[in-house]
C-alpha cells in the first residue's frame, strides 16, 4: 500500500513538472499553432526560441494519429544542420523556421519543435498544419435528341478539391434560375482525401438564346471563383415568306412559286402544298443565306390558285404558313399611248391627226390587263399595213416622211391565249403648212466719214420678216431697207445715218416681225456722245448667235492691234444616268481668225472640239469652239482654252474647274419614340441631281407604316424615308435601307434593331420560403413590422433593358407606392398590410413578375410564437420518453410468455384480423394484444416525424 502511495506521488509530481515546462515553453517559444498550405505550393514552418537557456540542439518532429514519432525531421544539432526532402535545413539553433515541400496529402497533421538546453531542459510547441488540394476544372458539351427534342448537357467537374468545391452556373453574368434548365450534381469521395463534384446542366436547345454558359467554382485555394466559359449552339427564328415569280420555258410561261426561309438555325422544315395530282417539276436549293423550295406551275392552267408554304421550326410554337393566290389574268381593253406626236388628240378619242411630211413617228398601243405578255396584230381597211407603217416592238412606226396614203381606220387585235382585245382607230393626214425659217438678226454701226451709220440685218427668213427703227424723241436721219432673195429665203437690210458727233449717248432699237416669232423681236445699239474715237472705220455689237440680245457697243474703239474678247462658259446635263459637261469658248476679234485649242490640267492632253467661224466683215471675225466629255472623266481637274492670235505675245488661258461629283450620302438610324409604342427607323440620303430613291427591305408578313420626304437644294437632293414598327417584329434583326439611282446602282445600310430581356424580379429583404403541406416551396415570405413607418422592400430587375416600367399591386389590385426600385409603406404598418403582392417589370413586351407574401410582426406575436415552440418541444420529448418506458416494459413481460415465436407472430398481424389470434386466447388478453400493436404502429409513426 505504501509503494502504491509513492507511484502515485511520484507520477503526480512529474506530470506537474511537465505541466510546468509546457507553460514555460508556450511563454519562451514563438510560433503559429495551424498552418493552411496548399498542395503542390510551398509554405514555412515557423519557430523561434525567445528564452534565455543555451540551446544545445533544436529540431522538428511529427505526431501522427496520436502517436509520436521521436525521430527529427529536420533540425540542428551536434552535427550541424539537417533536414530531408519535405522540410528544408533551419537558420539557426534559436530560429527553427524550415520551408516545407508541400507534396502529398499525407503531410497533413501535427508537428512540434523541441529545444534542449545544455541544461537538459526542454522546450516544445505544437503546430499543426492544414493541406488543401486545388481542383482540376473540365468543362464538356454534350447533346442528344429526344422525341424530336434537341438537348444540350454542360458537364462542369472539379476534380480533387479538398475540401470538397462548390460548383454554379451562370449565363450572362447571372445565375440559372429559369425553369427550362435543371441541374444535377453528384460528389465522389477518393481514397486520398480529396472528392470530385460533378454538375450537369441541361436544357433544351430552342428555349436558349444565349450562345455561352459559364461554370463558377469556388474553392479556399483560388483567390477568386474560377469562370470556365463554353459556347453552346443556339437556335434562330428564321424569317420565313413566299414568292412568285413568272418564268417563260420553250415559249411557255411558267410560274416559279419559293417557299422562303433565311437567318434560322437549324435549317426549318419545309413543305409546299398544292391541291393537285399533276407531276410538277420542284426544286429545293440551300446556300449559305436561305433555303429554298420552289415548284414550276403552267401559268395559264393554275390562274387563281392557292399556294401554301409550311414551315417547321424549332423556334416555332405551331407551324408556320404562308398563302401566295396565283393571280388571274385578264385583257379588258387597249388604247393609244402618246408617244410624243405632235398635234396628235389621244385623250380618248378613236382619231390619230398627223402632219403630212412629219418624220419619225411612233405610235404607241397599250394594253389594259395583267397577261404577261400578249401578241399584237395591226391591219389598215380590213388588209395589210400600208407601204412605210410596220409594227415594231408592239408599236406602229411610220418609216419616212408620213404621206396622205397612210391615213384611214386601223385595227390592232391584241391576244394571249384565250384573252383577247381590239383597237379600233383612225388616222388622218393634215396638208403640209407653209415652210417657216427665222431669220438671222444682227446690229452694229460704225463711222462713214462725217456721219455715223447703223445698221440692222434679218437674212435668210421665210417669209421675209418686218423691219422698223425705234429712236429717241427728237432725232431724226435718213434710213432704208434693202430685200434681197436666195434659194428660196429672203432677207432684209435696214440702215439709218446720224451724224458724226451728238452731244449725248444715243440707243437706237431695231424691231423685227416675223410669222416665226410669238412677238417682235428687239436689237438696241448705243452711240457714245461725243469725245469717242475709233482708230478704224467701225465700231461693232457683237452676238454669240441670233436669237441672244445684242450687247451695246462698247466705248473703247476697236483696233487692228486690239486683243480678242474671250469668253467661257460651261453647263451640265445627264444622259442613260451618266453626267455630261459641255464647255463652249467663244473669241471676238480683228481678222484674222484667233486659233483655239483646249487642254485638260496642267500637262499637254488635248480635247477635240467643234469650232465654228462666223466672219461679220473684212474686219471682225467670231470664233466658238465646244467640247462635251463625261464629267467623271476630268473630274476634279481644270478644262483650258487655248486662245492664240496676232495681236496675243503669247497664248491666252481661261480654264474652268470640272467639279468632283459627290457620291450620295446614305445613314440608317433608328430609336424610340416618347409619346408612341412604335419604333422610327430613319434612312436618310443626300444625291447630286437625280431624284433619290429609297426602300426598308422587310418581311411581307411584317405591317409597318413608311413616310417619304424629299427636298431640293440646286442640284443636290435631300430624301428621308422613315420607318414606323412595333418592337417585337424585328427584335433582334437588321433593318436595310436600300438607295437606287435613276442608271441602276444601288448602295445599301443596315441597322441592328437591339434584344431585350428581362429575365428576373427579385426581393432583395430577407425571406423565407412558404412551403406547402407537401414540403414544396412556393414562394417567399418577408416580415415587416408593426406601427413602424417608412419600411421599404427592395427590388431588382435582371435583363438588359435601358429602362423599365415596375409597378408592384396587392392582392386586392391596389397599387402600391414605388420609389424607384423600393416598394415604400409611408404609413405606419397594420394588419391590412398583410397579404400576397405582385411585382412586374415591363419593357414593350417583355415582361418579368415575382410574387411574395408579406407578415406583419409584433412582439406579442414573436413572444407566442417562441412560448408555442418551446412547449411543443418539451411536451413532445415527455412523450417520447413515456412511450419508450412503457414499451421496455412491455417487453420485459413478454419475455414471460413461454412460446415467443408465435407472440412474435401475432405483434405482425393487424389488429383486427381473425388469423393473427392465437389459439386458447381470451378476449380479455386479445384486447391486450391489439392495445399493445397500436401503440407500436403510433411510435413508429413518430419516429418517422
Amino acid at each position: 500500500m505504501g509503494c502504491s502511495g509513492l507511484l502515485i506521488l511520484g507520477l503526480v509530481l512529474n506530470v506537474a513538472h511537465c505541466l510546468e515546462t509546457l507553460g514555460q515553453s508556450d511563454m519562451i517559444i514563438e510560433s503559429k499553432e495551424s498552418i493552411t498550405a496548399v498542395l503542390g505550393d510551398d509554405t514555412y514552418l515557423s519557430c523561434r526560441y525567445l528564452g534565455g537557456s543555451q540551446i544545445q540542439k533544436a529540431a522538428w518532429k511529427r505526431q501522427v494519429n496520436s502517436i509520436f514519432k521521436s525521430r527529427a525531421l529536420a533540425g540542428i544539432s551536434g552535427k550541424g544542420p539537417f533536414g530531408n526532402a519535405v522540410l528544408s535545413e533551419p537558420e539557426s539553433l534559436t530560429n527553427l523556421t524550415v520551408k516545407m515541400n508541400v507534396s502529398g496529402v499525407e503531410l497533413e497533421g501535427e508537428y512540434i519543435c523541441e529545444f534542449e538546453s545544455e541544461e537538459e531542459d526542454s522546450f516544445a510547441s505544437r503546430t499543426f498544419v492544414t493541406i488543401l488540394v486545388r481542383p482540376i476544372i473540365q468543362v464538356l458539351v454534350d447533346a442528344e435528341t429526344i422525341n424530336g427534342t434537341h438537348y444540350q448537357s454542360v458537364s462542369c467537374s472539379a476534380i480533387g478539391g479538398r475540401p470538397p468545391p462548390q460548383i454554379r452556373w451562370l449565363i450572362d453574368g447571372l445565375p440559372v434560375t429559369h425553369h427550362l434548365f435543371t441541374v444535377n450534381a453528384s460528389t465522389a469521395a477518393h481514397s486520398n482525401g480529396t472528392s470530385t463534384l460533378s454538375s450537369v446542366l441541361r436544357f433544351p436547345t430552342h428555349l436558349q438564346d444565349d450562345d455561352r454558359v459559364t461554370c463558377e467554382v469556388q474553392h479556399p485555394t483560388l483567390p477568386s471563383p474560377a469562370l470556365t466559359t463554353v459556347r453552346v449552339e443556339t437556335y434562330a427564328r428564321p424569317n420565313v415568306s413566299i414568292e412568285a415569280a413568272m418564268v417563260q420555258r420553250g415559249g411557255t410561261e411558267f410560274w416559279v412559286v419559293s417557299c422562303l426561309s433565311s437567318g434560322g438555325r437549324p435549317d426549318a422544315d419545309i413543305s409546299l402544298a398544292l391541291n393537285t395530282d399533276d407531276e410538277l417539276r420542284r426544286e429545293n436549293n440551300t446556300d449559305s443565306d436561305a433555303q429554298r423550295s420552289s415548284v414550276y406551275l403552267p401559268a395559264t392552267r393554275y390562274e387563281g390558285h392557292n399556294v401554301t408554304c409550311a414551315f417547321v421550326h424549332p423556334k416555332f410554337t405551331h407551324p408556320e404558313t404562308r398563302v401566295k393566290t396565283l393571280p388571274s389574268f385578264y385583257l379588258t381593253g387597249a388604247r393609244l399611248m402618246d408617244s410624243g406626236i405632235k398635234n396628235g388628240d389621244l385623250q380618248g378619242s378613236d382619231w390619230l391627226k398627223l402632219q403630212e411630211g412629219q418624220r419619225d413617228v411612233v405610235i404607241g398601243l397599250q394594253v389594259t390587263g395583267n397577261v404577261p405578255r400578249y401578241n399584237v396584230t395591226c391591219k389598215k381597211d380590213d388588209g395589210l399595213l400600208p407601204d412605210g407603217v410596220e409594227l415594231v416592238d408592239g408599236r406602229l412606226a411610220v418609216q419616212g416622211p408620213v404621206e396622205h396614203r397612210q391615213a384611214g381606220p386601223y385595227e390592232c387585235t391584241f391576244s394571249y391565249h384565250h384573252h383577247r382585245a381590239t383597237l379600233h382607230f383612225n388616222i388622218t393626214v393634215n396638208p403640209r403648212p407653209a415652210r417657216l425659217v427665222e431669220p438671222a438678226i444682227e446690229a452694229y454701226w460704225w463711222r462713214d466719214g462725217g456721219r455715223r451709220v447703223i445698221e440692222c440685218s434679218a437674212a435668210d427668213a421665210v417669209p421675209a420678216a418686218n423691219m422698223s427703227w425705234l429712236l429717241p424723241e427728237g432725232v431724226s436721219g435718213d434710213s432704208w431697207f434693202n430685200f434681197t432673195s436666195h434659194n428660196g429665203s429672203q432677207s432684209v437690210r435696214g440702215v439709218f445715218l446720224l451724224p458724226a458727233c451728238l452731244p449725248w449717248e444715243l440707243t437706237a432699237v431695231c424691231v423685227i416681225n416675223h410669222a416665226a416669232f410669238e412677238k417682235p423681236e428687239n436689237r438696241s445699239i448705243t452711240l457714245p456722245m461725243c469725245g469717242t474715237v475709233c482708230s478704224t472705220e467701225r465700231c461693232l455689237c457683237l452676238t454669240s448667235g441670233h436669237r441672244f440680245h445684242l450687247t451695246s457697243c462698247a466705248s473703247t474703239p476697236v483696233s487692228n492691234t486690239a486683243r480678242p474678247n474671250v469668253t467661257v462658259n460651261s453647263s451640265t446635263d445627264w444622259k442613260d444616268g451618266e453626267r455630261f459637261t459641255t464647255v463652249q469658248c467663244s473669241a471676238h476679234s480683228v481678222a484674222p481668225a484667233a486659233a483655239l485649242t483646249w487642254r485638260v490640267g496642267g500637262g499637254d492632253d488635248i480635247i477635240s472640239g467643234l469650232t465654228e467661224t462666223d466672219v461679220r466683215d473684212e474686219s471682225l471675225v467670231c470664233v466658238r469652239s465646244s467640247v462635251r466629255f463625261s464629267s467623271a472623266a476630268y473630274a476634279g481637274r481644270n478644262v483650258t482654252c487655248v486662245v492664240q492670235h496676232p495681236s496675243l505675245e503669247q497664248p491666252e488661258n481661261r480654264s474652268i474647274h470640272i467639279p468632283v461629283h459627290k457620291a450620295p450620302e446614305l445613314s440608317v438610324s433608328v430609336m424610340r419614340q416618347q409619346h408612341s409604342r412604335l419604333w422610327l427607323a430613319v434612312c436618310e440620303c443626300t444625291a447630286e441631281d437625280v431624284r433619290a430613291h429609297l426602300a426598308w427591305v422587310v418581311p411581307e408578313n411584317v405591317k409597318g407604316q413608311t413616310t417619304l420626304q424629299s427636298e431640293f437644294e440646286g442640284h443636290a437632293t435631300k430624301a428621308r424615308l422613315t420607318y414606323q414598327f412595333p418592337l417585337e417584329s424585328h427584335e433582334g434583326q437588321d433593318l436595310t435601307c436600300v438607295y437606287q439611282l435613276e442608271h441602276g446602282a444601288t448602295e445599301e445600310r443596315s441597322v441592328r434593331i437591339p434584344k431585350y430581356r428581362i429575365t428576373a424580379v427579385r426581393v432583395l429583404n430577407h425571406t423565407t420560403p412558404l412551403r406547402s403541406r407537401s414540403g414544396a416551396a412556393l414562394i417567399q415570405r418577408l416580415s415587416l413590422e408593426e406601427n413602424q413607418r417608412n419600411q421599404k422592400i427592395l427590388l431588382q430587375v435582371d435583363g438588359n433593358v435601358p429602362q423599365y416600367e415596375l409597378s408592384c399591386k396587392r392582392a386586392d389590385g391596389s397599387f402600391v407606392h414605388m420609389e424607384g426600385l423600393k416598394m415604400a409603406f409611408q404609413a405606419a404598418i397594420t394588419e391590412r398590410d398583410e397579404g400576397l403582392y405582385t411585382c412586374t417589370a415591363s419593357f414593350y413586351h417583355h415582361t418579368a413578375q415575382v410574387q411574395f407574401h408579406v407578415e406583419v410582426m409584433c412582439e406579442e406575436k414573436l413572444l407566442a410564437l417562441v412560448s408555442v415552440i418551446g412547449t411543443s418541444s418539451a411536451a413532445a420529448v415527455a412523450i417520447l420518453a413515456i412511450v419508450a418506458l412503457w414499451v421496455c416494459c412491455k417487453i420485459h413481460r413478454r419475455t414471460t410468455f413461454k412460446n415467443q415465436e408465435s407472440l412474435s407472430t401475432f405483434l405482425m398481424q393487424e389488429p383486427g384480423s381473425p388469423e393473427g389470434k392465437r389459439p386458447g386466447e381470451t378476449q380479455a388478453d386479445s384486447k391486450e394484444y391489439a392495445h399493445l400493436v397500436s401503440y407500436s404502429i403510433v411510435i413508429d409513426q413518430k419516429s418517422t416525424v
